[in-house]
C-alpha cells in the first residue's frame, strides 16, 4: 500500500514537547487532508497524547537525553498512520493485552500500567507494536463523510 509521510520529528523526552507535537501534527494533517470532523480530531489528540506520554515516561523513563521519533502520514485510502518510537527497552504488548482481556473492565480496578494503550487501541483501526515493544504503528480512519446530526 502506498503511503505518504507528511510529518516527521525527533523530540527530547520532555513532557512539555507533547502539546507542541500534537498541535503541529494535527495542523499538518488538516493542511494535507482537509478539515477533519471534531470526533476524529478528538480521537487523534487522545491517541497522540497517550502514545507520546507513554514513550517519554515509560519508554525513555523521562531521560531528556533520549529521543522519541514521530512519523505521520496518509495512506492511499486516505487513512492516517502514526509511527512513534522511543529509545527504551520496550515492553510485552501481547502480554499486556492479555492481562486486560481477563481483567474486570472497571477503570478504577484496571491495572494502572497499560490503561493508556488500551484506550489507544480502542480509538484506532489498527495497532501494531514491534517485537521489542518500543515502536508503535497506528492506523486511524479519517472518513470525512461523517454524517451531520439531524435536528428534530
Amino acid at each position: 500500500m502506498k503511503s505518504r509521510c507528511i510529518y516527521s520529528s525527533n523530540i527530547s523526552s520532555e513532557l512539555s514537547n507533547v502539546r507542541l507535537v500534537v498541535d503541529e501534527l494535527i495542523s499538518c494533517l488538516q493542511h494535507n487532508c482537509g478539515k477533519l470532523c471534531e470526533e476524529v480530531l478528538f480521537d487523534l489528540k487522545v491517541i497522540l497524547n497517550e502514545v507520546l506520554v507513554n514513550a517519554i515516561l515509560h519508554g525513555n523513563h523521562g531521560d531528556e537525553s533520549k529521543k522519541v521519533k514521530i512519523d505521520a502520514g496518509t495512506t492511499e485510502k486516505g487513512d492516517v498512520f502514526l509511527i512513534i518510537e522511543d529509545e527504551g527497552s520496550g515492553y510485552d504488548y501481547e502480554s499486556l493485552c492479555e492481562k486486560h482481556k481477563t481483567a474486570v473492565m472497571d477503570l478504577d480496578e484496571m491495572i494502572e500500567s497499560g490503561r493508556g494503550i488500551m484506550i489507544v487501541k480502542g480509538l484506532c483501526d489498527k495497532v501494531k507494536v514491534n517485537k521489542k515493544g518500543n515502536k508503535i504503528i497506528i492506523l486511524k480512519s479519517i472518513d470525512k463523510t461523517h454524517p451531520t446530526a439531524e435536528h428534530v
